[in-house]
């Protein structure tokens, strides 16, 4: 499975760099958009003491809303053929215990499975990875420095955003 076909938004990784001042940080952000060829929608500064940061960081609401639907009809999905296979496989083996009940315990195998291929999608939608990325931000505005938020949208912009914020010297974190 293509695991990006689970996201419904356009950039999924995020990366912040921290800088001690807004000049550094500009001109990092204006090496990015040459360099690289980002967007400005794609590189975004939050000031320091800054409150509303949030939508710089998730600037893809309705992709939030799409990743969590994709995210759990398809893992659902692929939970429910697992527990179907798991049975049969379980039936072939001439388990004593499936064999005696075999409707329920279709039921329940299949139940827990398409549960755990739901619960699968949650952890997906929350995206825990993003987490060390928002503190690093939250962090950085309340000490009174500049965050350069970047949103690269495939793995080639990804890998020159990195390697130009750690040639910056820029305190940097990225989600996965």
């Amino acid at each position: 499975m293509n695991w990006q076909k689970l996201f419904g938004e356009k950039a999924t990784t995020k990366i912040a760099a921290v800088f001690d001042s807004e000049s550094v940080a500009l001109s990092t952000a204006d090496v990015l958009k040459s360099t690289v060829g980002l967007q400005s929608t794609q590189v975004l500064l939050v000031e320091p003491n800054e409150s509303d940061y949030a939508k710089k960081l998730e600037p893809e609401p309705q992709g939030i809303a799409r990743t969590a639907i994709r995210a759990h009809a398809m893992l659902g999905l692929a939970g429910l053929v697992a527990g179907i296979l798991v049975w049969f496989a379980l039936y072939a083996a001439d388990l004593p215990a499936i064999l005696t009940s075999p409707g329920l315990s279709a039921m329940a195998i299949i139940f827990l499975c398409t549960i755990a291929g739901l619960l699968l999608g949650g952890l997906i939608t929350s995206r825990p990875d993003h987490q060390l990325v928002i503190q690093r931000v939250k962090t950085a505005t309340e000490e009174g420095r500049w965050s350069l938020i970047v949103h690269p949208r495939d793995a080639r912009e990804c890998d020159a955003v990195m390697e130009k914020l750690t040639a910056s010297g820029a305190d940097v974190a990225r989600t996965v």
